[in-house]
C-alpha cells in the first residue's frame, strides 16, 4: 500500500458546508502524498457537482481529488467507497462540516508512520456556530463530537478505548484484512438527516480485538462547524437515543474483549445490576422531571429494554463476531 493521505470525504447535501471544508484542506502544509476522495451519499441538492465545480476554480494541484456518487443511503456504505476507492495507506475521516488545522494532515502522516501498532487516531475539536452558542452547549458538547477526547495524548486503549468518526485516521490494510476476515458491521451509520450512532467506536472495537491500539493526539485539532438547526436540545435527544442503541450492539465487542462468556446469562446478570437503581425515582423523572433528568431516565429504560429483550439479538451479534474473529 503506497504511504500517504487519503481524505475521506462523505456527505449528504452537503452544499452548505463543503465550501469552508475544503477551503481549509487547500490551506494544509504537508509533505507527504495527498489526495480528496470525495462521495456523495445519494444526495437530491447536486453536492456532487457542486463540489467539483468549486475545486475546478480554487482547488490547488497539490491535492488530487476524485469525486464518487453512493446512491445507497448510508454513510458506512459511502465510506466503504471511499476506502475502496483511496490510493493511499492511510485513511482520514473528514466530515463535510470539519475545518482540518493547517498541520493536521501531515502531523496524521507521521504519527501513523512512526507506531506501527496503532489502529485508529483520533484528535479533537472545537465548536463553530453559524448562528449564537447556547448557553447549555457546553453541558451536552460530547453529543456533537466536540472537545477533547483525552486528557493526554497517546495511547487510551485501555482508557476510553475508542474515536469519534470526526478527524479519525485508520488504516487501509486494516480495512482490507478485516473484509477479507469476513468482518461485517453490526451497525449502519447515518441515512440522510436521520441519526444513528456508532459505527466508529465498532470499527475501534473491531480493531482492538485484532491487537492494534487507539491512540490520541492534541497535536490535531480542528473546527466542527454547527449549523444552526441542528444545535437543539431535541438533536441531543434523538443523538442520545442513537447511542443507547449503539451501545447495546458494541456491548458484544466489549463482552469479547473482556473474555465474558457468550450467553443470556452475561445480560441476566447486567439487568440485576442495573435494577439495584431507583426505579421509582426514574419513572417520576420521566414525567415531572427536567431535561437532563427525562433523559437520564429514558436511557435507563433503554438499556433495561435491551437487556431484556433484545438477547437473541445478542447472542446472534457474539456469533458474528466470533465467525470473523
Amino acid at each position: 500500500m503506497h504511504k500517504g493521505v487519503s481524505i475521506i470525504i462523505c456527505t449528504y447535501n452537503g452544499k452548505p458546508t463543503l465550501t469552508k471544508t475544503l477551503e481549509h484542506l487547500t490551506h494544509q502544509k504537508f509533505q507527504c502524498a495527498v489526495e480528496i476522495v470525495l462521495v456523495d451519499n445519494a444526495s437530491n441538492d447536486g453536492t456532487k457537482t457542486f463540489a467539483d465545480e468549486w475545486w475546478n476554480l480554487h482547488g490547488t494541484e497539490k491535492l488530487g481529488y476524485r469525486s464518487y456518487i453512493q446512491p445507497i443511503p448510508g454513510k458506512s456504505y459511502a465510506q466503504e467507497l471511499g476506502y475502496n476507492k483511496a490510493s493511499y495507506e492511510y485513511l482520514l475521516i473528514c466530515d463535510d462540516d470539519n475545518w482540518l488545522s493547517p498541520h493536521y494532515v501531515q502531523t496524521a502522516f507521521e504519527i501513523m508512520n512512526s507506531y506501527a501498532e496503532i489502529g485508529a487516531l483520533g484528535g479533537w475539536c472545537e465548536a463553530k456556530f453559524e448562528g449564537k452558542k447556547p448557553k447549555w452547549f457546553d453541558g451536552y458538547k460530547k453529543y456533537f463530537a466536540v472537545g477533547k477526547q483525552s486528557d493526554i495524548s497517546g495511547d487510551i486503549t485501555k482508557k476510553k478505548g475508542c474515536l469519534y468518526g470526526a478527524g479519525m485516521v485508520i488504516r487501509k490494510s486494516h480495512w482490507v484484512y478485516l473484509k477479507e476476515l469476513g468482518f461485517k458491521p453490526l451497525l449502519t451509520c447515518r441515512k440522510g438527516d436521520s441519526l444513528s450512532s456508532g459505527g466508529d467506536t465498532e470499527y475501534c472495537y473491531a480493531l482492538r480485538l485484532l491487537g492494534y491500539k487507539i491512540w490520541y493526539d492534541d497535536r490535531l485539532h480542528f473546527f466542527h462547524y454547527m449549523l444552526a438547526r441542528r444545535v437543539n436540545l431535541d438533536y441531543v435527544s434523538k443523538v442520545r437515543k442513537a447511542i443507547s442503541f449503539s451501545n447495546f450492539v458494541c456491548e458484544a465487542y466489549l463482552d469479547e474483549l473482556a473474555g465474558k462468556e457468550n450467553s443470556v446469562n452475561t445480560l441476566n446478570k447486567k439487568i440485576k445490576k442495573e435494577l439495584k437503581n431507583d426505579v421509582f425515582r426514574k419513572t417520576k423523572n420521566i414525567i415531572i422531571g427536567d431535561f437532563e433528568a427525562k433523559e437520564k431516565s429514558k436511557e435507563f429504560f433503554r438499556r433495561f429494554y435491551n437487556l431484556k429483550f433484545r438477547q437473541v439479538e445478542y447472542i446472534e451479534n457474539r456469533g458474528s463476531i466470533k465467525e470473523w474473529l
